[in-house]
């Protein structure tokens, strides 16, 4: 075999997506349910979907009224044809998008990597994203690993628009822009970003004033959506414009466009996170892109510019969750890694060290061999399957379902009443409730669920249509008092509702008279409101 030609095979880029779909079935075929909480909520809106059709609104949410989905729908109606067409569960759907969506990820960024940098910078930036620990999360079944398919995709695609002045291939870039949009917010807001970062630097750097037609050009399928989407809802529902335009888009799909907290990274996080292979050869990479300086390299310095600035967005005020943004950072920065790897192979050719051939191939195979042993140990942790939420009273597992979790969906399934909501003290499993089962859940649990409030009767439980209370066992505080009650103690996404004293011993204190104890298994105890 003539090594020194190896970064000429056509199939070399193949490599890091099919080495990829290996390792995240490892994951897959281990643990029987899709890994992650996410994928419980996004799994009951494909559910939604399914049973009615494109809505904004989740009726087994906040029954009876229902709650805003807050999410763009194309990944959930990929579950929903998927499942729907082939008659398989949802939850397995999910299961199984995992090892399809890390590959394309990865075969995503290979090729925008040789398309920049040649062959063996898409082999080395396909394979410096499986040495990241950021591997853990890009597996998961999420609409975001659907939207990181088409980003970088789209970066290129701008690029090569301004490379050859061409607008049209500037167009196309901009319906990828469109599906990511109908994907994910954060990708859309990065992909955004990086546009607006790499048209600045045409202008400033290139003085090519051009590039704004190119810009324009980007954008413009977008905005004729968005024009035709006005002018048919002021034609069809004039009403609903006009409450678009006084209370804004969230409040009308749920969609957020602000965070209500921050979370930042230290530096240590960040060099973790994205793995020291990356890091090493991204800098060997950048070092060289410094000094040619060559347009496609101010492309991608601009690009890892970007995304290190919306990561540390806290600096201007800002919030962000710093985590959530690195993988944003990976995909450039394996970019310039690949061509940091291609630098370095050529480099040892030119300096003929012992065997020139023999030294390349080695240097090759360290690389494929460190990044593949770092992806199996990722996916192979224990913790990688398990998620929890922190209160004041420690960690609560949300994902994978327990088997009393499972249990009491399966009881739900044959024996609820769909047309009747349920209040939960363990609002996680009641949205797992949600997607496994169909039950519709009310928020209501510290209104309803106990005999201790005050005036509360079965008219008010009838008119919110609320059927069945669910307790959690192992909701109670670590050091019980005298004074039974119960507190909403505040955790990541939802509340949860501790009891003083043990739930069990005290069923009889704590069961309004109005409800009838059907089933208990471990860890829940549920009653029905008979009316």
């Amino acid at each position: 075999m003539d090594y020194t030609s190896i970064y000429n095979k056509k199939y070399l880029i193949l490599l890091p997506a099919i080495a990829a779909f290996i390792i995240a079935l490892i994951p897959t075929l281990k643990y029987q349910w899709p890994v992650g909480w996410d994928i419980i909520y996004h799994v009951q809106y494909a559910q939604v979907y399914a049973h009615n059709g494109f809505t904004l609104i989740d009726p087994l949410l906040n029954a009876p009224n229902g709650q805003k989905i807050g999410y763009p729908p194309l990944f959930h109606f990929l579950i929903a044809v998927i499942g729907t067409g082939l008659g398989v569960d949802f939850f397995q759907v999910a299961r199984f998008l995992q090892p399809v969506l890390a590959s394309l990820i990865v075969l995503s960024v290979s090729y925008v990597a040789n398309k920049f940098y040649g062959k063996l910078a898409g082999f080395g930036a396909g394979f410096l994203m499986l040495s990241s620990l950021l591997l853990g999360r890009m597996f998961l079944a999420l609409p975001e690993n659907l939207a990181l398919i088409f980003l970088p995709l789209a970066v290129y695609l701008y690029y090569r628009s301004l490379k050859e002045k061409n607008r049209k291939i500037a167009l196309l870039g901009g319906i990828l822009l469109i599906v990511i949009i109908a994907t994910h917010q954060a990708a859309t807001l990065c992909l955004v970003l990086a546009i607006i970062s790499i048209t600045l630097m045409e202008l400033v750097v290139y003085r090519n004033f051009k590039a704004l037609g190119n810009f324009i050009s980007f954008f413009t399928a977008i905005i004729a959506i968005g024009v035709i989407g006005v002018i048919s809802i002021w034609i069809i529902a004039p009403q609903l414009l006009q409450t678009i335009m006084q209370q804004g888009i969230t409040a009308i799909t749920g969609m957020s466009t602000s965070l209500p907290f921050n979370r930042s990274l230290g530096l240590y996080s960040y060099l973790e996170n994205l793995g020291a292979l990356v890091l090493i050869f991204s800098v060997i990479g950048a070092i060289a892109a410094i000094k040619r300086h060559q347009e496609k390299d101010n492309v991608i310095l601009v690009w890892i510019i970007a995304m290190i600035l919306l990561s540390n967005a806290y600096w201007f005020g800002v919030n962000v969750i710093s985590y959530r943004v690195l993988i944003y950072l990976l995909i450039p920065l394996s970019i310039l890694g690949g061509y940091g790897i291609h630098i370095t192979y050529h480099k040892i050719k030119n300096y003929q060290l012992l065997s020139s051939k023999k030294v390349q191939i080695i240097f090759l195979s360290a690389i494929l061999v460190i990044s593949m042993l770092s992806a199996v140990l990722t996916v192979t942790d224990p913790d990688i399957s398990v998620f929890s939420v922190k209160n004041e009273f420690g960690k609560v597992q949300i994902a994978p379902p327990s088997d009393s979790e499972v249990d009491l969906a399966n009881w739900f399934q044959e024996n609820g009443n769909k047309s009747r909501s349920l209040v939960i003290s363990n609002q996680f499993t009641g949205m797992f409730l949600g997607s496994k089962a169909g039950m519709p859940m009310n928020y209501g649990f510290e209104f309803y669920a106990t005999k201790t409030y005050p005036n509360m009767t079965l008219s008010q439980v009838k008119d919110q249509k609320i059927g069945y209370l669910v307790y959690d066992k192992r909701l109670v505080v670590p050091n019980e008092d005298s004074w039974l009650r119960v507190m909403s103690i505040q955790s990541e996404f939802f509340p949860l509702y501790y009891f003083s004293q043990n739930i069990t011993t005290n069923f009889d204190r704590i069961k309004p008279d109005y409800a009838t104890k059907v089933y208990e298994n471990q860890d829940f105890i549920v009653c029905r409101v008979d009316y």
